[in-house]
């Protein structure tokens, strides 16, 4: 009997610890990397949904920012460079579904509220176009910089399309 009733503590012990597995461990901020392509050392101003704010006075630069309050707008600018702005959308972290098969309903919860669910990509590229370039070369370089990194997001994109599409197959008479 008293075998049983350190087993029915472990137990609990073990569910209440799994609880919130994201926000044990990958927890409620995370490392985000501003690339600016062709224009280093532009300042870039992060902004989340809640209104918190990062400033990186030189990119490229890593630092770390709250998880679960995206989308997130990251402004930057630089002089001889016009000003750009992109939107960072968040996804699930990886750890959330480990919650739905270990730690339950109330794991999801506690890591939903922390935002522990939720991740932004770990790094973002943002194209400051100058303002003026010092020949057409310099701008075709610009130019095809541009759209070889524009190509290889769309690329990245389809192959996850690709690889979404690919697992689902419909039986026959359930369209």
């Amino acid at each position: 009997m008293h075998y049983n009733k350190v087993l029915g503590y472990l137990c609990v012990t073990a569910s209440m610890a799994l609880m919130g597995c994201s926000t044990i461990t990958t927890g409620v901020s995370q490392p985000f990397t501003v690339n600016t392509p062709m224009a280093d050392g532009a300042k870039c101003i992060l902004k989340d949904s809640k209104g918190a704010q990062w400033v990186m006075n030189a990119t490229p630069m890593t630092l770390e920012v709250r998880k679960g309050d995206g989308p997130m707008t990251v402004s930057c600018s630089k002089a001889g460079f016009n000003d750009a702005e992109v939107v960072v959308e968040e996804g699930l972290a990886g750890m959330t579904f480990g919650n739905i098969l270990l730690g339950g309903g109330i794991g999801i919860v506690v890591d939903s509220v922390s935002g522990a669910a939720q991740e932004y990509p770990d790094a973002v590229s943002v194209w400051l176009e100058p303002k003026q370039f010092a020949s057409k070369a310099s701008a075709d370089k610009w130019s095809a910089a541009k759209q070889a990194f524009d190509d290889a997001q769309a690329a990245k994109i389809k192959n996850v399309q690709g690889q979404s599409s690919s697992n689902y197959s419909p039986q026959s008479g359930n369209e």
